[in-house]
């Protein structure tokens, strides 16, 4: 009788910091320090698009085949709120008419492909995967002001199990185990997402637009603010 010998190797990757607890990001000192700013009807914009790398250093997924992010900041007049909507926003293609819309967390997350343990020949020796990603909360040093605040972080974890296989194969990634691992993703996209609030003060967050092939024209942000657009160079 066989016996089985295994062994068990746990792969952390712990990611960034996720935003604050009321969602979004911390919103920088002015619109003036994003990449390009402007303002309509007393409302100023500020927009930066993320980097390959900084994508991936600021989201647990990596989020550049999919998507282009862009750190919006919002600093409405002190005399009245503004309302913000994902739908108020469009990025186009540079010199076109038509754009896209960010998508919505939940919608991304489903989309999304959770990161598994990288195949290997020895799977048809027993070799068997399973990823999980965990989601921590706790006291963090935000990046932009250097001072602590209160913030969450995401993990992935990948367990490799190697032994003789029972009926052979590897072993799938559970249904429940999936549904959970996408919950996790579609908290943190949520958790760093503009929020869509009514507020008088300055608002802050990402953007995921879905964008997989970038244009070497580059992209324009179209944001309509009481029914006036404010139209930013993004790179």
């Amino acid at each position: 009788m066989n016996r089985l010998r295994a062994f068990v190797v746990i792969f952390l990757t712990v990611s960034s910091l996720a935003g604050q607890t009321s969602r979004g990001t911390a919103p920088r000192s002015d619109a003036k320090s994003y990449a390009a700013h402007g303002e309509q009807d007393g409302v100023q914009l500020g927009a930066s698009s993320l980097t390959h790398k900084e994508v991936k250093k600021n989201f647990a997924i990596d989020l550049n085949k999919c998507c282009l992010v862009v750190e919006i900041g919002l600093y409405p007049s002190q005399k009245q709120a503004v309302k913000i909507a994902l739908g108020d926003f469009v990025l186009r293609e540079a010199g076109k008419d038509t754009g896209v819309n960010p998508f919505r967390a939940d919608v991304l997350a489903g989309r999304l492909e959770i990161p598994r343990a990288p195949s290997d020949p020895e799977h048809r020796a027993g070799v068997s995967t399973e990823s999980t990603v965990g989601y921590h909360r706790g006291t963090v040093i935000d990046p932009n002001t250097g001072a602590p605040r209160t913030g969450s972080t995401v993990y992935e974890s990948q367990k490799v199990s190697v032994g003789i296989p029972v009926g052979g194969g590897t072993r799938p990634e559970s249904p429940e185990a999936a549904e959970a691992n996408r919950k996790v993703i579609e908290a943190e996209l949520k958790e760093r997402m503009l929020p869509e609030t009514t507020s008088a003060a300055p608002v802050a967050g990402f953007l995921y637009f879905p964008v997989s092939n970038k244009s070497k024209a580059g992209y324009e942000l179209v944001y309509t603010v009481n029914g006036k657009k404010i139209v930013l160079p993004v790179k």
